[in-house]
């Protein structure tokens, strides 16, 4: 049910810009392939813009700005490739599509009715379970991201707890681990990194994973006490 809702979500967006392309003397037939081509770039944001790290926007702005810049870019690659396949109907594009203004605001529309919807429907239906596969000991393994507890570096290996107790060695440095994991884990210390969906307790400098304790740096500290939910903060 939650992806015949996504796909008539994408479905109902395309048409509503389709709609938009028709009052620029764009046929319907045209429109649609037109509006076609801001699938791709929603998907390209919808898998790197998740991977930004906010809390340290401060020092990535020009990171972000240019990530921005390279959605804009390959929409107007896209428009105008498409544009130039249907010119014999229409010689010149509409100017409105060249305004990076205009194409802003309606991939910005787009993203964020997208990621609502999409949230909206992970309450209801829950999230789909990521895959995350490593090198563990020269064995293959893959775990859902739920079964992960925390990953703890220890000086050149990084440790994989599970919440059954399994541990796996590898050898992805825990920034890396960060960066692949999604938006549930929480940085905690420059050495761990924990599953915030199952932090029990927060103390001054620690957090508690039933009776695990990881210790919580004073750098991460306001990120921590910010994430994580206020009822289980230690006053």
């Amino acid at each position: 049910m939650k992806f015949l809702i996504t796909i008539g979500c994408w479905i109902v967006e395309l048409a509503l810009v389709a709609s938009i392309l028709v009052s620029m003397n764009y046929t319907i037939m045209q429109a649609l392939m037109l509006a076609s081509m801001f699938l791709p770039v929603l998907l390209a944001m919808k898998y790197f813009l998740p991977q930004v790290k906010w809390e340290r926007t401060r020092k990535r702005i020009t990171g972000i700005v240019c990530l921005f810049l390279s959605f804009l870019v390959l929409e107007y690659l896209l428009l105008m490739c498409c544009h130039t396949w249907i010119k014999s109907y229409i010689d010149e594009m509409p100017s409105i599509l060249l305004n990076p203004v205009f194409l802003t605001l309606l991939l910005a529309m787009l993203f964020v009715s997208n990621t609502a919807i999409g949230k909206q429907l992970d309450k209801r239906y829950g999230k789909t379970p990521k895959n995350i596969s490593f090198i563990s000991d020269r064995k293959n393994v893959t775990l859902q991201t739920e079964q992960i507890l925390y990953v703890e570096s220890n000086d050149t290996e990084t440790w994989v707890h599970t919440r059954n107790g399994d541990s796996y060695r590898n050898k992805t440095i825990i920034s890396q681990w960060e960066q692949v994991l999604d938006e549930g884990f929480l940085r905690t210390h420059r050495s761990f990194l924990v599953n915030a969906r199952y932090v029990t307790q927060v103390g001054s400098d620690c957090v508690m994973l039933g009776d695990i304790t990881i210790p919580v740096s004073r750098k991460y500290k306001e990120t921590v006490i910010c994430r994580v939910d206020k009822s289980i903060i230690q006053r």
